[in-house]
């Protein structure tokens, strides 16, 4: 997957950890800056709100799916979850084409995010089509990971997406600039995770031949390893301590 990324982030780890875990790292205490005092409080009030939408989503899901109603409800729990506050600067990054988040997919069950003030972010539709996202004010956008596209078989795909400068972000700047307003793209991301320990496998009607064969039984915790690999995140220090 290309590199390349222009924004400014924090990932905080919200909602229940597990008891007892093979992938220990992946599941550690979240890391609270001791600047901000209050940065625990509100990250853990929006990140639970993020992840009690998600949990009410995958319900519909996996009842949309053909799927009993907890399928996916009961993948989720203790899973490592991530919010992830994210910040681009529009005094330094503002040339058309300006790429803030290189094109990639995301290797979760299902990532949630907010309406950014500002315009920019693009998914490929699955013929291949790229198109501009536009989410209506009060509304959230969900996106699939390559975890949902394990546990379908492929029938719902890890989504390709990526944040740049388009004519319309600089519209937005110009305007907010003339506004007097904060020229900073803000948006606050929770990435929801199938626990560590349980296996990835395609379920009830998508255990098809070809789909098992395609998408082998993997602990769910091995395959966030294998991805983070590919992208050299997972040959550092905190992921393989001596």
């Amino acid at each position: 997957m290309p590199s390349g990324s222009r924004q400014e982030e924090s990932f905080l780890r919200v909602g229940e950890r597990p008891a007892d875990t093979k992938f220990e790292e992946l599941n550690a205490e979240p890391v609270v800056p001791k600047k901000f005092p209050e940065w625990e409080s509100v990250m853990n009030m929006w990140g639970g709100k993020m992840l009690d939408a998600i949990t009410d989503l995958v319900e519909i899901v996996a009842l949309g799916l053909g799927l009993e109603k907890d399928a996916l409800v009961d993948r989720i729990k203790y899973g490592p979850h991530l919010l992830a506050p994210t910040g681009s600067n529009f005094n330094v990054f503002n040339q058309l084409n300006d790429v803030l988040a290189a094109y990639h997919y995301d290797l979760n069950l299902l990532t949630i995010h907010g309406k950014s003030r500002f315009p920019g972010l693009y998914i490929w539709l699955r013929d291949g089509t790229r198109t501009a996202v536009k989410i209506p004010d009060g509304c959230l956008l969900v996106q699939a990971g390559k975890q949902m596209e394990y546990l379908t078989g492929g029938y719902v795909q890890a989504g390709f997406h990526e944040v740049v400068v388009a004519e319309s972000t600089l519209d937005t700047i110009a305007q907010r600039k003339k506004e007097g307003k904060s020229l900073w793209r803000v948006s606050s991301t929770l990435f929801s995770h199938t626990a560590s320990d349980k296996t990835l496998v395609p379920l009830g009607p998508f255990a098809t031949p070809d789909a098992l064969a395609k998408y082998p039984p993997i602990l769910a915790g091995n395959q966030v390893l294998e991805e983070l690999s590919q992208i050299d995140l997972g040959t550092g220090f905190t992921l393989h301590r001596e």
